[in-house]
């Protein structure tokens, strides 16, 4: 009977995974128009304007905004829905980002690094210094601790 189950789990895995998949609306990143408006290139297909959905920017801080965008989105992909623009891998949600104004904010920049998978450690030779020993923690006396100064 588990067995029954399980192979039929697995036979409605395979079936439905693949077209949930494929449904998921990837687009490469190609271009900022203005603050509020970028343009996309899907998968497979032509280029496309992308209005970003309930962003509001002071016609001030459009160069900033403008700058934010390009260099948030330079090189990435984007899942796009309904004006709704979450950048790849790491979801960063643009509308939001605009809709706090984080362009405005000169110290704080964001830049996503990319996964790191170090591998393998190298093996390294055996120097020729011996290895320190460890440091030992120095204890106080209590009566030392609670004297005034």
């Amino acid at each position: 009977m588990k067995r029954l189950i399980l192979c039929v789990s697995l036979a409605v895995y395979a079936v439905f995974t693949p077209s949930v998949m494929a449904a998921v609306p990837m687009a490469r990143f190609v271009r900022v128009t203005d603050s509020r408006t970028i343009v996309v290139a899907r998968v497979g297909g032509p280029e496309e304007v992308v209005h970003l959905a309930n962003v509001e920017v002071p016609a001030a801080d459009e160069i900033a905004a403008r700058a934010f965008i390009q260099q948030s989105l330079a090189g990435t992909f984007v899942y796009v829905e309904n004006g709704n623009v979450y950048r790849s891998p790491d979801a960063l949600f643009i509308n939001r980002e605009l809709a706090y104004r984080a362009y405005t904010s000169p110290g704080l920049k964001m830049f996503y690094l990319g996964e790191v998978n170090p591998g393998r450690r190298a093996q390294t030779a055996p120097s020729s210094t011996p290895a320190k020993a460890p440091l030992k923690a120095r204890r106080t006396s209590p009566s030392r601790r609670l004297r005034p100064r």
